[in-house]
């Protein structure tokens, strides 16, 4: 039956098809909201090809392609192997797996797609050279590496196009996923000193005097006029008057920046890396039980999603079958699948 469920929606079926599936559909609620999943999942991807411009993400067709091909060795295979222990809390219940999931997963990505241009609401694109945000707003940037910023609360930030984007202003605070490039470090110039990124995702605040870094992945150098401090994963360190302060370890960031609360971030992150901070952020324990999804890494950005939306896309973008019961969210490879 799964094979024909799409073929139907689009016209593609015959008459003996036709009535098989009406007869599927009518046979329960759960079928019927199979059927819902998939006319939004369509629905959706032709108005996403409406808005997205040239030079944009691919064409909603293939994205549906792709996720229909998920879908189906979701439903044909599983996966098995030893189980990593990611760490603890507890929550909900959500299976996703199946055409549902992969129509909830193509609809959430297109919606990050077009979140990321900023084409289709007006936001700034990537060749935009000054981004500022007032009091109790903030800003998404995207620039043409990948890498990504969000602008805090009453902050500046500037770059130019091109080569040029891998040197910044800041004037404020904002939070930094960084595209890795060791020939082409990027530096952010503050007032109070300079931050030399290899390639790393780390909070930096620029105010007067004082330049403070939390690093969450990587490492990042704060340069003052006569010296530097190396900061790595998991610490915390500032600059005063250009003078390095001890490096500590790293408070939690939503002290440091209350509104990056709801805001998930990752670049060429680690699987595992990553789940931890879903771990953290939503009180669940994730587990995952195919030792091939390590390898995998996340390349997306949430803001104010809930926890089955946040899954549905990761486990879409590496490939993975999921189930959220009340405490864990449990991982499995889909077999033959390519990843991240």
């Amino acid at each position: 039956m799964n094979e024909l469920l799409l073929p139907y929606l689009r016209g593609q079926t015959t008459g003996d098809e036709n009535a098989e599936v009406d007869a599927w559909v009518a046979r329960s609620v759960d079928n019927r909201h199979v059927m819902s999943d998939l006319r939004r999942m369509i629905r959706a991807g032709e108005l996403a090809d409406r808005r997205v411009p040239a030079g944009g993400p691919p064409p909603s067709s293939e994205v549906v392609r792709r996720a229909e091909a998920r879908a189906m060795r979701a439903l044909e295979r599983g996966g098995s192997g030893a189980v990593t222990r990611v760490r603890a809390s507890a929550r909900r219940r959500w299976l996703i797996g199946g055409l549902a999931a992969a129509a909830v997963a193509t609809v959430a990505v297109l919606g990050l797609w077009n979140a990321n241009t900023g084409s289709a609401d007006g936001g700034p694109t990537a060749q935009t050279r000054e981004y500022t945000t007032v009091a109790e707003e903030t800003e998404m940037v995207r620039l043409v590496d990948g890498s990504m910023i969000r602008l805090g609360p009453e902050s500046r930030f500037s770059t130019g196009g091109g080569d040029s984007e891998r040197e910044a202003t800041l004037e404020g605070e904002a939070f930094f996923a960084i595209k890795a490039d060791e020939a082409r470090p990027f530096r952010v110039v503050t007032k109070a000193g300079t931050a030399w990124v290899l390639g790393t995702r780390f909070h930096l605040a620029a105010l007067g005097e004082e330049l403070s870094i939390t690093v969450v992945e990587g490492r990042v150098a704060l340069a003052g006029p006569d010296s530097e401090v190396w900061v790595g994963s998991g610490q915390a360190t500032s600059l005063v008057r250009g003078l390095p302060q001890a490096v500590v370890e790293a408070p939690p960031m939503s002290t440091i920046a209350p509104w990056l609360e709801d805001y998930l971030v990752f670049l060429d992150t680690p699987l595992a890396v990553a789940m931890e901070e879903v771990e953290e952020r939503y009180g669940i324990e994730v587990l995952v039980e195919s030792r091939t999804l390590l390898d995998r890494t996340l390349t997306v950005w949430f803001h104010e999603k809930p926890l089955e939306e946040v899954m549905t896309v990761v486990c879409s973008v590496v490939d993975a079958r999921c189930t959220i019961g009340d405490r864990v969210v449990r991982m499995r490879a889909s077999a033959g699948g390519a990843g991240s």
